[in-house]
């Protein structure tokens, strides 16, 4: 466990003293703008949490939990989830792998398979009009 500076813990007082939804969305805007896995939703490491608390020790424990939370919450993350593959840490290194039963769990949710079927149309048509203008540059 590190020591607290003077300067770390003026931060977390200040920081503190503002509202829990001020707060969360601080935490929030500094997540997404520093961890890569985070602003690219890509699976997310199991126990990322603690990782998370410990590199943010100005913030309030429970309060980058609920930032987590609503961040697993969001559709394009359990897309990310229900594609399956390997899991991230705040490093964006690999660190496991998401199961069959979580990306069962994640299919299962309302309007996700549609979404994935979805995009992997658009994805499709995007990659043949790259090819098409492809072959019209060749010529």
């Amino acid at each position: 466990m590190t020591q607290e500076t003077a300067l770390g813990a003026a931060l977390k007082n200040a920081v503190q003293t503002m509202s829990k939804k001020k707060q969360t969305e601080m935490i929030a805007e500094y997540i997404y703008g520093k961890y890569e896995v985070f602003s690219r939703c890509k699976p997310l490491a199991v126990g990322i949490e603690k990782d998370l608390v410990e590199a943010l020790p100005q913030f309030d424990a429970a309060l980058i939990n609920r930032v987590l939370s609503n961040h697993c919450r969001r559709p394009k993350y359990i897309k990310a989830i229900a594609r399956g593959g390997k899991r991230f840490n705040l490093n964006n290194r690999f660190q496991g792998e998401v199961s069959a039963e979580e990306q069962a769990h994640a299919l299962a949710q309302p309007g996700i398979k549609e979404a994935i079927e979805k995009q992997d149309a658009r994805r499709a048509e995007a990659r043949q009009a790259r090819e098409n203008q492809q072959q019209k540059s060749a010529e």
